[in-house]
């Protein structure tokens, strides 16, 4: 239905620069007055994509995407800002051990701080328990009833990680508000310097007024183009603490069993064979 409105109103808008040209040119017969009269009739639509895509395109080439100041390495987690109660639990992001964050209680701060990370227990007592216990194809109901759990652990401010990656800081303006072009910056933050130490600048650029004006009485405006950093700025800049996997921990194992296995022997070689006596030089072994 939305697409049917689109066309129509296009093709009404062809026939009616058409009419309307073709009547200056009858009524003038200047074939300099129909030209200029056919671009500002074909302007109307489109000057705003026409003067806003060449400063969005220089924006995006200039000063779009993801700049490192600083890698930290070892990272097990970070400050995600605040998370609220109702939407417990809060997941560790992919890879990192946990997140820590400052609890809400139905948008109200509740003063307390929180470290949320996966267990393989679902019986400790800090478990939280899965809000759709009878929604077996939840992920996180899937991963309780597993035996696995998302624990949420009171932490005081002290204990809170250094690192800071809170989407809802995150810095939203109109750089060119009359062609409608935007700046989004996402900040990875050392919160003990007070210093960002990564940043993911994108720009967007809306729809044209036109388009905009017809998006609008069904949904919205929407965006025309859009660019940005296409790495992962997160992982990119608090790198992830490699952790072993079984294999290499059984096989570290075996080599610290090997080792202690043939101290002992030594041992028993010196002990057995080392002590002993000296009679008129010559030596006796116990």
């Amino acid at each position: 239905m939305i697409g049917i409105l689109f066309f129509g109103v296009i093709i009404g808008y062809i026939f009616l620069v058409k009419f309307a040209v073709t009547k200056i040119y009858e009524y003038t017969g200047e074939k300099i007055v129909r030209n200029i009269a056919l671009a500002i009739f074909l302007l109307i639509p489109t000057w705003d994509i026409i003067i806003g895509y060449p400063i969005y395109k220089v924006l995006c080439w200039t000063n779009a995407g993801v700049h490192i100041y600083k890698t930290v390495d070892d990272v097990e987690g970070f400050y995600v800002g605040k998370r609220d109660s109702k939407f417990e639990p809060h997941e560790p992001y992919e890879g990192y051990k946990y997140i820590d964050y400052k609890e809400m209680n139905h948008y109200k701060p509740t003063g307390k701080y929180y470290r949320s990370y996966w267990i393989n227990s679902n019986t400790s007592k800090d478990c939280v328990k899965p809000r759709y216990p009878d929604s077996p194809n939840r992920k996180y109901t899937k991963a309780f009833k597993s035996g696995k759990c998302i624990v949420k652990k009171e932490i005081s401010v002290s204990e809170l990680s250094q690192w800071e990656y809170d989407l809802s800081k995150n810095i939203n303006k109109n750089v060119v508000p009359i062609v409608g072009i935007s700046m989004y910056i996402v900040v990875i933050k050392d919160k003990i310097n007070n210093k960002i130490i990564a940043k993911n600048i994108s720009y967007r650029l809306s729809n044209n007024w036109f388009l905009g004006f017809l998006r609008n009485i069904t949904i919205s405006k929407g965006k025309w183009a859009s660019c940005g950093g296409k790495k992962s700025m997160l992982n990119e800049t608090l790198k992830i603490k490699k952790r072993k996997d079984k294999m290499a921990m059984i096989k570290e194992y075996l080599d610290y069993a090997e080792l202690a296995q043939a101290s002992y022997v030594d041992g028993l070689k010196v002990g057995m064979f080392g002590s002993g006596y000296v009679v008129d030089g010559k030596k006796y072994f116990c």
